[in-house]
């Protein structure tokens, strides 16, 4: 963790996590769109709608701390995470991409909570970390389905209604 955000401020680490929020919802979207079942598809189009609330969560963060609107992603100050190729990797992989991209996630908001000198900022990151944690337990839950069933994902009927 300390060599992916060593030496960013809170700043630029609001906007490296804008960043990540913004590529994480993109990423779950296409996530749903590769997988047939309208019930997983449905989960993960949850995620990418709660990534979208990050993100926007964090531009407020930032406006109220800068008073700017347009976020700079510094670059070359941290390693840019791995990119995801779709055409070379199947679904186990989009899963256990998704839990480390996750996991990454709460790592960046706890160091940012530890360096924040704001309360209000820093229970904002500490809440996110929780939500991160959630994402994260719901792909390892969905990752050990999809190992024990994997003809599941591929079903294309909306058998029965999940949830409320």
């Amino acid at each position: 963790m300390a060599q992916l955000y060593a030496g960013l401020t809170v700043i630029e680490i609001l906007g490296v996590a804008i960043k990540k929020e913004i590529d994480a919802a993109k990423f779950y979207r296409d996530m749903a769109a590769r997988i047939p079942n309208p019930i997983i598809q449905d989960r993960f189009l949850t995620l990418a709608k709660e990534e979208r609330r990050h993100r926007a969560l964090l531009q407020m963060e930032y406006k109220r701390l800068t008073g700017e609107t347009k976020i700079p992603v510094p670059q070359g100050k941290y390693k840019q995470p791995e990119s995801f190729d779709w055409d070379k990797a199947s679904l186990e992989d989009a899963l256990n991409y998704a839990i480390r991209a996750e996991r990454d996630a709460q790592k960046l908001y706890a160091a940012a909570a530890k360096t924040s000198t704001d309360p209000r900022g820093k229970r904002m990151l500490d809440y996110l970390v929780e939500f991160e944690k959630g994402h994260e337990r719901m792909l390892v839950g969905e990752l050990n389905f999809y190992k024990k069933a994997p003809l599941w994902f591929e079903e294309q009927e909306d058998m029965l209604h999940v949830g409320p």
